[in-house]
């Protein structure tokens, strides 16, 4: 796939959705003429090529099963990109990754066992248009790879969701009913537009850009500056969207709290919301007094790393022009590692005796501050301060210091001892470790890029774009347009916010 296009239709204001409840009167509706039904396309692609072959082996397959004594745990596979479960028969689709329900194989999975699917239990004609009218099929080709098409200045608020749709953790949660939006009762509510999204992108084989006109309202409603058409940050909109999904799933009603308070409040250790238990970390500062040695230790939940970025050095250097047989001095910017910004975020600080109060000396001290990271979140959302702002002089300005970032980021040197404990995922009430002891399981400190923000041009006139990976391939998402693109393209990119997924996950 080269270049996909995305490009608005005068139909766009009228998006598809999947229809979760049907009328009576479309229910009792006469069914459209039979039609031959595969599990997917690639099964239809198999049984059109080799029907017979493929027939007569899952039913020797079925024999084998079957038999008595058989313990067989393992999956048969096959040459043609499926499997089939040996305890019950299941048809797997590799290109799929899911078990899929093909008609003719099921006939004869089920032919002489009680052990049914769902779909054999629908017999009657009445039943089976039921069926049809309140559910939609799952084509394979809905891969989450859809544009946001651009609503008036929606670029901040584009990227970031679509940093959302790609995050592992979140579509789990939203494909799994996590946020049950047929029985929700709030008004323009942001995680119920969500689960919309989710249904679109990974429930329908849709390839134009979507309009994301609930989660506006939602936002517009909610998100007080966010309202009207003007560029917004993008690092803002996540802090909002995070406290609005924590929000929306916990019913928590305090309007006035940010992201940053919600987590105060509700860190990710005591808080089992989907926000805190995919962004939720803990950092640790240490203080240090320089005369008694005493050291204060306080604990703060975080949902992302914001670092400071050095203005770009400037190295000068000699170039040879070979036209004049002369040479040149030409300026050049230096990047800066990601690691560099890390080490200066963790490293020691000192505090003068103005700004701290030692309590076992009472009185005041200079002292040693150090920020560590106590515990590591699933997912490590990182914000580079790109945009500097002077209160003195009334002026904003970027940054535009190139920073080089790594595909695997190992975050051990910045983080505490011991190792930080994994969080458990959103509805797990067993605690962690054997036996229930409440031991947690250390998490390996070892993260891969998942997504990327990046800010294009100026401060007052700039553009957001976003990189997200999908499978082993990297895509970029430009409002409605999404283009695969290959990994020298997003190392070259200006990061403004980095996703990075826990690569034990």
């Amino acid at each position: 796939m080269a270049t996909t296009t995305l490009t608005p239709t005068a139909a766009s204001a009228d998006m598809p959705k999947l229809v979760k409840k049907g009328s009576i009167s479309e229910a009792k509706s006469p069914m459209s003429a039979t039609q031959t039904v595969y599990g997917c396309s690639h099964i239809k692609d198999l049984l059109s090529k080799a029907r017979q072959p493929a027939i007569d082996g899952y039913t020797k397959l079925m024999r084998s099963i079957r038999r008595p004594g058989n313990v067989s745990t393992h999956i048969h596979k096959s040459t043609a990109g499926t499997a089939v479960e040996s305890t019950n028969g299941f048809v797997l689709c590799h290109e799929c990754r899911d078990f899929v329900y093909d008609p003719s194989f099921e006939e004869i999975r089920s032919a002489g066992s009680s052990k049914k699917r769902k779909h054999a239990v629908f017999s009657e004609p009445g039943d089976k248009r039921l069926v049809a009218t309140n559910s939609s099929s799952t084509p394979c080709a809905a891969t989450g790879l859809r544009g946001l098409y651009n609503m008036g200045q929606t670029c901040f608020m584009s990227v970031v969701l679509q940093s959302l749709v790609h995050n592992p953790i979140i579509r789990a949660y939203y494909l799994a009913e996590g946020h049950k939006r047929d029985e929700c009762e709030r008004e323009a509510c942001t995680s119920c537009a969500l689960d919309d999204m989710f249904t679109d992108f990974y429930g329908q084989e849709k390839h134009e850009g979507y309009g994301a006109v609930h989660m506006l309202q939602g936002c517009w409603k909610g998100g007080g500056s966010l309202a009207g058409y003007s560029q917004q940050d993008a690092h803002e909109f996540l802090g909002f969207i995070l406290n609005s999904l924590h929000t929306a799933n916990t019913g928590d009603e305090d309007e006035e709290a940010t992201s940053s308070s919600v987590a105060k409040r509700k860190g990710s250790d005591t808080c089992d919301c989907v926000v805190h238990q995919t962004f939720g970390g803990v950092l640790k500062s240490t203080v240090t007094c320089s005369s008694c040695k005493n050291t204060t230790t306080t604990y703060d939940p975080f949902t992302d790393l914001s670092l400071d970025i050095r203005s770009a050095a400037v190295a000068v250097k000699k170039k040879k022009l070979s036209m004049i047989n002369g040479t040149a001095t030409v300026k050049e910017a230096l990047p800066m590692e990601l690691s560099e910004c890390l080490d200066r975020f963790t490293a020691s600080e000192t505090l003068s005796s103005d700004s701290y109060q030692c309590r076992k000396c009472d009185k005041a001290q200079e002292a040693e501050k150090r920020l560590k990271i106590s515990t590591l979140p699933p997912v490590l959302p990182v914000h580079l301060k790109r945009f500097s702002h002077s209160k003195s002089l009334a002026t904003s300005s970027k940054v535009d210091t190139k920073i080089r970032f790594p595909f695997t980021l190992n975050l051990e040197p910045y983080t505490a001892q011991p190792k930080a404990p994994k969080p458990s995922p959103p509805g797990d009430q067993k605690a962690a470790g054997d036996g229930g002891t409440g031991s947690a399981k250390a998490v390996e400190p070892v993260y891969v890029l998942s997504s990327m923000v990046v800010h294009k041009g100026k401060i007052d006139n700039g553009h957001y774009v976003c990189y997200c990976k999908q499978e082993e391939e990297w895509f970029r998402f430009d409002d409605s347009m999404v283009v695969r693109v290959d990994e020298r393209e997003v190392m070259g990119a200006e990061a403004y916010m980095l996703f990075y997924v826990v690569e034990s996950l």
